[in-house]
């Protein structure tokens, strides 16, 4: 590297990168790299690194490299006939079944790309093969038949086998500063197609183009999304072993750089700082490219019975009963009950409104809940009516949205149950908190309600903590819900806050109910797309929204899945039949930190650091 380094020429150190909104930076100082050169593609120049970097890290003896008969980025679809569906436990399957019959399936678990190929030359009738590393599964084929491009996986014919010498040289590495001392399990993960799905986001090319770009609306969710692609780079390159990072130190040193860069915007958020992190950070996955799409996981080594939840009472993750989406049911602080797993309504409008909660009440749904603000409870209140089920089996959840109407709730109350064809509803919340006057005359009408009977429980949702310890300075009637969004980047808060929110509800009595579980907003980062994510939900056989939604209720959240379609409304009410891992849960978890840390600052500080962020060195 530092011969191809010397060999680079340097350019004329006058020569400016012009950036788009700001004032002209000479590249050098903006891209810091040894050697650079100015890359004109766009109005807002990049700083582009040299064809070392390029070069850097796909040494010939990376699985990436052999031999020319793999296709990268295709994939044989097995289109219903051309699956090998045969007994492969000879080549190291453990999983599957073919009709009735538990030893015939047509894939398997397997460490690369090469043992896929050679599994295939082993099996009689194996023509062709298909490889995900994401989830390291081999699909084994009678046909290429089904060819479609997708980069997540890597193809090849039957005679399409590397070296002896390649596969010996091929183990997995182990990433060393995540170990656990004696971990009970292991698990594969793969951070370099994390880090380059990030990068690659289209949400995040506008604001390449710098702060002010069209399109560009949020900068800071922007960086958020460099951090968790660089953080993802970090532990991609730490997993390799140490003479492999020996020899490839010139690039730690770029993402070091980069690393520092992400950090210093963050403690100086200038349309500067933006500009400089933005544009070595893609140069550098420019250059890294072709490396990151075929990198092998890195496995993570965890306890086994280490605790997921150290919210709840027992440290460990909520114990769900099997069955139909109702069946599972948590105790409100008032005394009542209500189950876990609603349905939400959330944009559907209309006839879609009506039809979906229909389908949802059809598949055992029991708990609808619905706002003013989605202006669709009058379909929902038809559906409910006709679909047969008792009102008095179905626990029924609206919110006043408006806060200019919070003084006059009685009377919007009123006319939404007259919406929704009810006397009372199960559940009333506060959409969002107002100024203290209104909120504080907002729940005093809602205590009258309540008193009434026309209310059974009182709530609020987007509430943080200072609203909250605001508001049960003067509840005469504590609220007992508390309706937040919860995703794996955003778990309890729609910004992440100095205190666990899950935590700080379980002090306080709440139960907590996560909306928008798999919906990216308001950041940028859609986790249902998520390689991490989807290698976990591979490993279960379970799609990423059941395997997200199942995340929440193990940490004793509810959830409210949304969707007009039915079979995914079926899809998510599928949530009773299985279960997630103690280490699977933590790592789902921890992923928050990988979106919300710099190399300098871990955060959020009240995070379990499952990565082992705080002590990562490259």
């Amino acid at each position: 590297a530092a011969a191809l380094f010397q060999a680079l020429p340097s350019p004329a150190l006058a020569s400016p990168c012009v950036l788009s909104r700001f004032t002209m930076v000479p590249c050098q100082q903006r891209c810091r790299w040894k050697h650079w050169h100015a890359d004109s593609r766009s109005a807002a120049s990049r700083c582009s690194l040299g064809a070392a970097v390029v070069a850097l890290l796909t040494a010939p003896t990376r699985a990436a490299e052999w031999p020319g008969c793999q296709e990268k980025g295709q994939v044989f679809r097995h289109v219903g006939v051309y699956g090998l569906f045969t007994d492969l436990v000879a080549v190291g399957a453990k999983e599957g079944c073919w009709l009735s019959d538990c030893m015939k399936t047509d894939k398997f678990i397997c460490p690369s790309p090469g043992e896929c190929s050679v599994a295939c030359s082993q099996i009689e009738g194996c023509e062709f093969w298909t490889y995900e590393p994401g989830i390291r599964k081999c699909f084994l084929r009678r046909s290429d038949a089904g060819r479609e491009s997708d980069p997540a996986f890597v193809s090849g014919t039957r005679e399409c086998r590397p070296t002896a010498q390649q596969r010996s040289g091929r183990a997995q590495p182990a990433l060393s500063s995540v170990l656990a001392p004696t971990p009970d399990v292991r698990i594969a993960l793969p951070f370099a197609q994390a880090a380059l799905w990030a990068s690659q986001l289209p949400a995040l090319q506008p604001c390449n183009e710098g702060v002010g770009a069209p399109g560009c609306d949020n900068p800071y969710a922007a960086m958020g999304v460099w951090r968790y692609a660089v953080n993802n780079l970090r532990l991609a390159v730490a997993g390799l072993p140490a003479e492999e990072r020996a020899r490839h130190s010139s690039t730690l040193k770029h993402i070091v750089q980069i690393s520092g860069d992400i950090a210093t915007f963050f403690q100086q958020p200038t349309g500067e700082t933006f500009q400089i992190a933005v544009s070595n950070a893609g140069a550098l996955f420019d250059a890294l490219k072709g490396w990151l799409q075929a990198a092998p996981p890195v496995e993570v080594g965890l306890p086994g019975d280490a605790p997921a939840a150290p919210h709840l009472p027992t440290g460990h993750s909520a114990e769900l009963p099997e069955g139909a989406p109702g069946a599972a049911r948590i105790n409100l602080a008032d005394g009542r009950q209500m189950p876990m797993i609603g349905f939400g309504t959330w944009q559907l409008q209309g006839q879609q409104a009506y039809d979906a909660t229909l389908a949802a009440l059809s598949a055992g749904y029991r708990h609808i809940d619905t706002a003013q603000a989605y202006g669709n409870e009058k379909e929902v209140g038809l559906g409910i009516r006709d679909s047969g089920v008792p009102r008095g089996e179905i626990f029924l959840a609206t919110k006043i949205s408006d806060p200019a109407e919070f003084p006059m709730l009685e009377q919007r109350f009123q006319q939404q149950l007259a919406a929704l064809g009810t006397d009372y509803l199960d559940l009333y919340m506060l959409h969002s908190p107002g100024d203290k006057a209104s909120t504080e005359a907002a729940w005093r009408a809602m205590e009258a309600l309540h008193a009434q009977g026309k209310v059974r429980s009182l709530g609020v949702s987007n509430f943080g903590p200072a609203d909250l310890e605001q508001l049960l300075a003067f509840a005469k009637v504590r609220p007992v819900y508390l309706q937040n969004k919860l995703s794996v980047y955003c778990p309890g808060e729609q910004q992440v806050g100095s205190q666990s929110m899950l935590a700080y509800a379980q002090k306080q009595g709440l139960v907590v109910m996560g909306y928008s579980v798999i919906n990216p907003w308001p950041l940028m980062l859609a986790p249902m797309e998520d390689p991490l994510v989807r290698s976990i939900a591979g490993r279960y056989g379970r799609s990423p929204a059941q395997v997200l939604h199942r995340w929440a209720l193990q940490l004793g959240a509810s959830v409210i899945p949304k969707s007009a379609n039915p079979a995914r409304i079926a899809e998510n009410a599928r949530l009773l039949d299985f279960r997630l891992s103690e280490p699977d849960v933590r790592l789902l978890s921890g992923l928050v930190t990988l979106s919300e840390s710099t190399s300098q600052t871990f955060a959020p500080t009240w995070a379990d650091d499952v990565f082992g962020l705080r002590t990562l060195q490259l």
